[in-house]
């Protein structure tokens, strides 16, 4: 099992640091950390085209922090290593040539988060299945640099 994030604040989150761990104000990622995921998917909705998405990070699920994390308030947080050769980010730019195939793959999938804008529980999902094999084989092919981002 694998899990879908919709990571809103991407931008902001990795400019200012915010690395290893990802937080709800729902219970649904809670339960979703308690199954033990391989791997969080994070996507967020490239600037100007709503209703899309983008691949931005494919990140090492992990138990325990593996950075240092500052005092969250959230309903549930779950944890990655930032460290790991499982978690890479995206170039936002390399990504750019996969919005139409990652949007058509996820709509399929989760057609309520798209109609609720991944809103609440929506931006919250389970992969498994095809669908995550469909999602691993589309991140094999971005074969750029991916970014480096600094954590503590």
């Amino acid at each position: 099992m694998d899990v879908f994030y919709y990571w809103k604040n991407y931008e902001i989150d990795v400019r200012n640091g915010r690395i290893g761990y990802l937080k709800s104000d729902r219970n649904k990622l809670g339960d979703m950390r308690d199954r033990h995921p391989d791997q969080i998917w994070a996507f967020k909705t490239p600037p100007g085209r709503k209703g899309e998405l983008q691949l931005v990070a494919t990140l090492a699920w992990s138990d325990t922090p593996k950075v240092k994390v500052p005092p969250v308030e959230a309903k549930s947080v779950i944890y990655y290593d930032p460290h790991s050769a499982n978690t890479l980010f995206y170039g936002l730019a390399e990504t750019e040539t996969t919005i139409g195939e990652v949007s058509g793959m996820l709509r399929r999938a989760f057609p309520v988060a798209f109609r609720s804008n991944f809103q609440g529980d929506n931006g919250l999902q389970v992969i498994d299945g095809d669908l995550r094999i469909q999602i691993r084989n589309l991140a094999q092919r971005l074969s750029g640099p991916k970014l480096v981002v600094q954590c503590a």
